[in-house]
């Protein structure tokens, strides 16, 4: 038994050293290489806006990892642009001219050892930021000012408006613009109607920031709409309402955006639902806000996401559209741009603001308004709106 014993020792030895052998053949790591890598070679470049592509062919060592990019940028950051072992290229960004800059390429193995640098010189085609810059207009509109540009590549931007209210060279910040839309049109709102100095410049995610466009703009008088005024006009067709609610409970001017009742609709329509309501009187109409009620979350339910908003000042009464103007279509996007059931926080914060949408700045003065609803949160038809503000001017 002894004997037994102790030549299976040595055997369970070995067998642990062959298994130990073969699992690093298998996982490519050489532990404590200290031989560097070979550089990479054939280097080639592809000048693009704000950045440059960079191909090449990698060295032939079997414990290579990943390809390095080294090189500053304008804002003093040195940047490191790391590209697997499996890719053989990579892409260099955050340059704000289009100076030429030198980048330094290095391969690097599993044991963290660099080869020498291959230096390779980009040079970027104009920046998406100052692109944007260009093209930006800037104007006024109800309660502050509005900006439209283009934006071709679609890159991350804050567009940053200031005022100097006094005339004295005090600039204060107002709300930044952040975006990715390829059409930008957004305005800032909370603006006395009187003049003022207003300065806008476009900053990227690397603080690059492009010239200052300087005007002088008078926002136009805003006001929230009286809430009293507001009644329901039931029309034919219009929708049907569950669990005794009512469409008044839709302007009851409740801050709680999940509690209960509120204005629900019947859940087994099959077409677009409609509500109808006059606000009173007539009146110049900038801007309608959707808030939609927090149950499990703002994009479930009924909610609204696409829908329509029409407007007439003598509705035909047998509930026709023949009388109605459409006046726009709103399509609700969830600033994450993430799935149903995943709300990052700047998701949460935009439904709890509510769903903020500008009526055509030429459209005449209305008293009576429908909303049309296109599709909610769970592409059905049916409605659950927890308040509705309109603002404008009577």
């Amino acid at each position: 038994m002894k004997r037994n014993k102790y030549i299976a020792f040595p055997v369970l030895c070995t067998l642990f050293v062959l298994f130990s052998c073969n699992k690093a053949e298998i996982n490519g790591i050489l532990e404590d290489n200290q031989s560097a890598p070979g550089q990479v070679s054939n280097v080639r470049v592809e000048n693009q806006n704000g950045q440059a592509k960079i191909s090449y062919t990698l060295p032939n060592n079997k414990d290579l990892l990943y390809v390095k990019a080294v090189y500053g940028i304008a804002n003093g950051q040195q940047r490191e642009i790391l590209a697997s072992g499996y890719t053989n290229n990579l892409i260099v960004d955050g340059f704000s001219d289009t100076n030429p800059h030198e980048i330094k390429l290095y391969a690097v193995n599993k044991s963290e050892k660099a080869s020498e640098p291959v230096s390779v010189t980009v040079t970027p085609l104009i920046a998406p930021f100052r692109l944007i810059f260009n093209a930006l207009k800037a104007s006024a509109t109800f309660g502050g000012v509005r900006v439209n540009t283009i934006n071709k590549f679609k890159a991350t931007v804050a567009i940053v408006p200031l005022l100097d209210s006094l005339g004295n060279g005090d600039w204060a910040n107002l709300e930044n613009v952040y975006t990715q839309d390829s059409v930008i049109s957004a305005s800032i709102r909370g603006l006395k109607p009187k003049p003022g100095k207003f300065a806008f410049y476009v900053r990227d995610r690397w603080l690059n920031r492009s010239d200052t466009l300087v005007m002088n703009l008078t926002p136009l008088e805003e006001n929230l709409l009286n809430k009293d005024l507001f009644e329901e006009v039931r029309l034919p067709g219009d929708a049907e309402y569950m669990y005794n609610t009512t469409l008044n409970m839709m302007w009851d001017k409740r801050t709680n955006l999940g509690s209960w009742p509120c204005v629900y609709t019947q859940e087994s329509a099959g077409s677009p639902q409609t509500v109808s309501f006059s606000i009173g009187k007539e009146a110049k109409l900038s801007r309608i806000v959707i808030y939609p009620r927090r149950e499990a979350g703002y994009y479930d339910k009924g909610n609204l996401r696409d829908f329509e908003v029409w407007g007439s000042n003598n509705p035909n009464q047998d509930g026709s559209w023949a009388s109605w103007t459409r006046l726009m279509t709103c399509n609700v996007m969830k600033p994450s741009g993430s799935p149903l059931g995943t709300d990052t926080g700047a998701d949460e914060a935009y439904g709890k603001a509510g769903w903020s949408f500008d009526f055509p700045e030429d459209a005449v003065k209305y008293k009576y308004l429908r909303i049309r609803n296109l599709k909610n949160w769970r592409s059905s038809y049916f409605m659950e709106i927890a308040q509705v503000s309109i603002w404008g001017v009577y």
